[in-house]
């Protein structure tokens, strides 16, 4: 009997053993829970950030909704740097060739001045000894693609300071202008305006036809010229009626 009671306070004693474990590990894990629902919470708070951050880089996304690649974005840049460094050569190449062109219109500029002929332009001077008024030459630098336009230009500007100086005049108005020339069997046609009629009574109409008769007909192309007002032939010229029907050559 001593015996079995042994046995049962055995048992007893790991029966209540046992019990004292279990409930030591049911009381530490209700223990260790608030732990575990401070972890819980703070997992689901960094999954809510990471899903914030992954709308935003959705948002930065092109709308074709395709991620740009790093390394294709820097091939790219390459080509972008690759290709400004052609535009700067391009530059480089074109400030260059700037000069050149400069220097090509300073030359084209030196052609044209090169392409001048000295002419005479012939005013009226009042001889004191002989009496009488005279036809004297000075000498212009006239275009040469288009002398007699030109010259008679230069005889519209009129004498200069010095040449009034030294008692040149002129009997051709200031208003006067050439709207053009055509040289047809060493005849010039000339076209002016209807200034060349303004002002021209008695001898001024004859001083006035010689001064453009003896400029235009320098030239070995022009033996003689006809008048034209505003694209009219005229026939007579001035109140006075001067006859201009023919061609006028110097007499």
């Amino acid at each position: 009997m001593a015996t079995t009671k042994k046995r049962n306070s055995a048992k007893t004693k790991k029966s209540t053993a046992k019990k004292n474990i279990s409930s030591k590990k049911r009381s530490s894990t209700s223990s260790h829970a608030p732990y575990v629902l401070v972890i819980m919470a703070l997992a689901a708070g960094l999954i809510f950030v990471l899903s914030l951050k992954t709308d935003t880089i959705k948002q930065i996304i092109p709308k074709n909704d395709t991620v740009v690649d790093v390394n294709k974005h820097n091939s790219s840049t390459n080509d972008v740097s690759k290709n400004s460094k052609k535009d700067d050569n391009h530059k480089d190449f074109d400030s260059k060739e700037k000069p050149k062109q400069e220097l090509s219109h300073k030359e084209k500029k030196k052609e044209d001045e090169v392409a001048t002929v000295q002419a005479k332009v012939y005013f009226l001077f009042y001889n004191e000894k002989a009496d009488k008024i005279e036809l004297r030459p000075v000498v212009r630098e006239v275009n040469a693609r288009v002398p007699v336009k030109a010259v008679l230009e230069e005889l519209i500007k009129g004498p200069t300071k010095v040449e009034e100086k030294k008692g040149y005049v002129t009997a051709i108005p200031p208003t006067l202008k050439v709207i053009d020339v055509s040289i047809v069997n060493t005849i010039a046609f000339i076209n002016f305006n209807g200034a060349l009629e303004e002002g021209a009574a008695g001898n001024i109409m004859l001083n006035r036809l010689d001064q453009i008769v003896y400029t235009a007909t320098q030239f070995d192309n022009v033996d003689g010229i006809h008048i034209l007002i505003n694209g009219q032939r005229k026939r007579f010229l001035g109140p006075d009626g001067i006859s201009v029907a023919g061609p006028l050559k110097r007499h």
